[in-house]
């Protein structure tokens, strides 16, 4: 069986890594059990039932956390944070979302000793494991649905949105009461459900974590970047350099989905409501005088 690979996450040392704090001098990964490469064997040898995925949050002295719906502009805001001075860069491989979830995971041993910053959108319906420590403070992000969905269909394969929303995994259809998902749904309503279900976290997150968690329409921060930057930096406690508002830009603010009129209409009811309700929840934009 996969499981019996990884009964006890292991504890690789330092010099099993190689890896020195500037990234020109790593070495390559060494890897003592299966090396994780994909979000596939991610979910086979790592994600397993009552195997916590943040079980060593803890151990990384209070690191900023990135996450919200999947497609909502997470990858930029935690790569813009990234490039912050004094904090880690802790990607060794192709996806640094991945890399980062190795490390919460114990998967891998961590190798550099400063505050680290971690896009955590993986946690998917694993969310409330953000509830069990105490020393982090999360940006949760929150974009209208058109674009992310526009994104899920066009852009994302479809192994992607499987992971979001099996075909027959009888997750809740959104706003209905009690209907599940079968394989025979389109994968635009899948889409919508999907997102319906990940931008709904944002009540729970907002309850629970209080003034450690920061929301925010990424749409709404790219727009008004040089006012909402700094505010979301000095949440994140982390120096504002205004060479940091190239990384983001309002080009395809509200214009970059692709959907025809009959899908935009079946996403403005099915996950459009959602969206506003979590985004009356936001700490940092407009409504609280930019």
């Amino acid at each position: 069986m996969a499981s019996s690979l990884i009964d006890a996450p292991p504890r690789l040392s330092a010099g099993v890594f190689g890896y020195a704090h500037s990234a020109a001098a790593r070495r390559p990964m060494s890897w003592q059990r299966p090396s994780i490469t994909s979000w596939a064997d991610f979910d086979e040898l790592v994600a397993l039932p009552g195997r916590p995925l943040l079980a060593r949050l803890d151990d990384f002295e209070d690191s900023l956390l990135v996450a919200g719906c999947a497609g909502s502009g997470t990858t930029a805001i935690a790569r813009l944070f990234k490039r912050t001075d004094g904090l880690a860069d802790h990607a060794f491989g192709h996806d640094d979302e991945l890399d980062g979830a190795l490390l919460l995971a114990g998967y891998v041993e961590r190798f550099d000793d400063r505050r680290h910053c971690f896009q955590t959108s993986y946690l998917g319906d694993r969310f409330r494991e953000y509830f069990e420590h105490p020393d982090f403070r999360l940006v949760w992000i929150v974009r209208e649905p058109a674009t992310v969905v526009s994104a899920m269909l066009n852009a994302w394969k479809r192994a992607a949105l499987d992971r979001l929303l099996p075909p027959g995994g009888g997750r809740p259809y959104p706003e209905t009461t009690g209907r599940s998902l079968s394989s025979g749904v389109s994968r635009l309503d899948r889409a919508c459900a999907a997102y319906a279900e990940s931008i709904a976290r944002t009540f729970e997150i907002a309850a629970r974590l209080g003034p450690r968690a920061a929301i925010v329409d990424y749409d709404e921060l790219a727009a008004h970047r040089a006012q909402l930057l700094p505010q979301l930096c000095a949440f994140a406690g982390t120096p504002f350099d205004r060479r940091h508002l190239c990384h983001l830009h309002g080009k395809s603010v509200h214009t970059a989905h692709t959907l025809a009129k009959w899908e935009a209409a079946r996403v403005a009811e099915l996950a459009a409501p959602a969206y506003r309700r979590a985004r009356a929840l936001c700490t940092i934009g407009a409504a609280h005088g930019l």
